[in-house]
């Protein structure tokens, strides 16, 4: 059920224009999915694994950093939803995992999440690791055309942002446009759980 949940959310983002969506109800995962663990090159250096993140939220988006609209707009909600925490924003990883390997390394990725504060992490996927992840999260991209074709070699890709729970769970599904005040609240109630 929720893998068709996450298909219909894709469609919608995919389609969605630059302009924030008016929705920004998130779609609850029950039960909570566990993740399947994956290990990529780091923008802090080495590889890191999904399960080392454990212990705290995981507020996550695919994307890249050449992205003209989508990227930098929801990863800026996520900035904002990260400072609206507080203290609190601390205990919670902020993550950008690459669909553009081959200009999104490590080093490229930690400089453009410099732009959005500390505490962004990115994640230099590769196709593999995306291709056998990509049901779990209903990811879809898409090499040389770009959104609304903006350049011929941009990647077109799905534009949900995901929050996973202290143990690896998938717990929420945002659209494209979902304000850092949703965040913010489901993010709370995450860190109230007992882990």
């Amino acid at each position: 059920m929720y893998r068709l949940i996450l298909l219909l959310l894709v469609l919608l983002g995919a389609c969605a224009s630059t302009s924030p969506s008016s929705t920004t109800t998130p779609t609850k995962i029950d039960p909570p999915t566990v993740l399947s663990d994956f290990s990529l090159p780091a923008s802090t250096g080495g590889e890191l694994r999904l399960s080392d993140l454990h212990g705290q939220p995981v507020l996550l988006y695919f994307g890249y950093t050449r992205c003209p609209d989508y990227c930098p707009i929801t990863l800026a909600e996520f900035r904002r939803a990260r400072e609206s925490l507080g203290s609190d924003g601390e205990r919670v990883h902020v993550v950008l995992i690459s669909v553009d390997p081959a200009h999104d390394t490590p080093d490229v990725l930690a400089a453009y999440l410099r732009g959005f504060g500390p505490g962004f992490i990115g994640l230099q996927g590769n196709d593999a690791t995306l291709r056998r992840i990509s049901k779990e999260y209903g990811l879809t991209y898409r090499h040389g055309g770009g959104h609304q074709h903006h350049s011929s070699d941009g990647v077109e890709h799905s534009t949900a942002s995901y929050l996973i729970d202290q143990n690896g769970r998938l717990r929420f599904v945002y659209q494209y446009g979902t304000a850092a005040s949703v965040y913010v609240n489901d993010i709370r109630a995450l860190l109230s759980e007992q882990p």
